[in-house]
């Protein structure tokens, strides 16, 4: 009877106290301050170190049913209570590991402290200044009540959180954020940042004048140099790791020339042939602001004609005499681009690869410079009309003609 009688009396209890255990915050109003510096016992048990056990007069008057030994100091082994099936409340997070005395006590009914919400419970460490609705920030998941989504919140004010502010302490623009005493604060940047201005010598700031609005170049990602909003003259590839003073010469911060010329024309003047080959100054139709060293010349409008660029090498040919010898200005049928030094012209109508042929002119043959299609034997081999007559009276077709020498004698060979 005694054990039904203290299940009967928690059961009754339990059902209100279950509204007071789903609230949030971070101090019992018990009175009980400092938890976390307190080893954790048993949800049964109570923390010695707080003082004196809470009343509990009202509790059944059969001591034994919890307690074990004389001393009253230690709860009884076999001591359990289902509270989800005596109350059908599940205790969940930091509500499951909360003793029992911190809700169900002598101090007064349960569903007083229910009816005035988390601070029926909780203490309000932040003094009212963030509202009632303690479940915004914090929830029973996290054992300490440590709050949750602080940084979405925080995105619904006038300062939302990114870059570097997501991993600063909240006590470093709010002082006294440490005791949850969050006082609004200022959204300037050099109210937080006045030291970071007076270190800022590389450009000095102070000299020319950039005390505040200091959005207009820096960035919250990065307050170093790679997080300056350049945004006029993106500092990208070759520019990102210069100094300010590579381009702006004595703290002259006024408006400069963006074109490359400007910052380059000793470059340009110590690259090979740019001037001697007339190249323009529009530097990034070759060159890229990721290096200088590998240029990525577009060819595109470039004259593609041998003759173009080799002229001279064509005047000063004379094996053969390209300009005698009627020798066109199409190099490539009989010059490679690997080298211009030795021809492969092949002579496909008559072999003139050595032997006598060998060393001949081309007009020794082709006596209209440049008329290659005509060609004479004759002018050679002066055979009169009338003897070669006589010794080709029997060949068909015959004329005394070069023409029809080169029939019959494709390699200048007798027949």
């Amino acid at each position: 009877m005694a054990t039904a009688s203290i299940f009967g009396i928690r059961r009754a209890h339990a059902s209100i106290a279950a509204l007071a255990l789903a609230l949030t915050s971070l101090a019992c109003a018990v009175g009980v301050a400092g938890r976390r510096a307190y080893e954790p016992v048993a949800r049964q048990e109570w923390q010695h170190a707080r003082g004196p056990v809470v009343p509990h007069d009202t509790f059944p008057r059969d001591c034994s049913l919890c307690h074990a030994g004389s001393t009253w100091q230690k709860i009884r082994d076999d001591f359990n209570f289902d509270h989800a099936r005596a109350t059908g409340v599940t205790l969940k997070g930091a509500h499951d590991a909360a003793e029992c005395l911190r809700c169900h006590n002598d101090r007064g009914h349960v569903a007083e402290f229910a009816a005035r919400g988390c601070v029926g419970c909780h203490e309000d460490i932040h003094q009212g200044r963030l509202g009632s609705s303690c479940d915004v920030c914090h929830d029973e998941s996290a054992p300490d009540w440590s709050p949750r989504g602080a940084i979405a919140e925080h995105a619904k004010t006038r300062f939302p959180l990114v870059g570097a502010h997501t991993t600063t302490a909240c006590w470093a623009c709010h002082p006294g954020a440490q005791v949850g005493n969050f006082v609004q604060t200022s959204t300037r940047c050099v109210d937080c940042h006045a030291k970071d201005l007076a270190v800022a010598t590389e450009p000095d700031h102070q000299i020319q004048g950039w005390t505040d609005s200091c959005e207009r170049c820096h960035l919250p990602t990065d307050w170093s140099r790679a997080g300056f909003a350049h945004g006029f003259f993106p500092l990208q590839g070759g520019h990102g790791g210069l100094e300010c003073s590579a381009c702006h010469a004595g703290n002259d911060f006024s408006g400069l020339d963006s074109s490359c010329f400007a910052c380059h024309a000793d470059d340009y003047a110590a690259a090979r042939d740019h001037e001697a080959q007339n190249f323009g100054t529009d530097c990034q139709r070759c060159h890229t602001i990721q290096s200088w060293e590998r240029a990525n010349f577009d060819h595109a409008g470039i004259v593609s004609a041998c003759i173009a660029c080799h002229a001279d090498d064509y005047d000063a040919t004379t094996q053969p005499d390209h300009g005698a010898n009627g020798i066109g200005t199409s190099c490539l049928d009989c010059h490679s681009t690997r080298s211009w030094g030795d021809g492969s012209f092949e002579h496909r109508q008559f072999p003139i690869q050595g032997g006598d042929h060998g060393d001949l002119d081309c007009l020794a043959c082709h006596e209209a410079p440049g008329m290659f299609r005509q060609f004479t034997c004759v002018s050679c081999h002066t055979h009169s009309p009338r003897e070669m007559n006589s010794k080709h009276d029997r060949v068909r077709g015959y004329t005394y003609q070069s023409s029809a020498c080169l029939k019959c004698h494709p390699n200048g060979e007798k027949r």
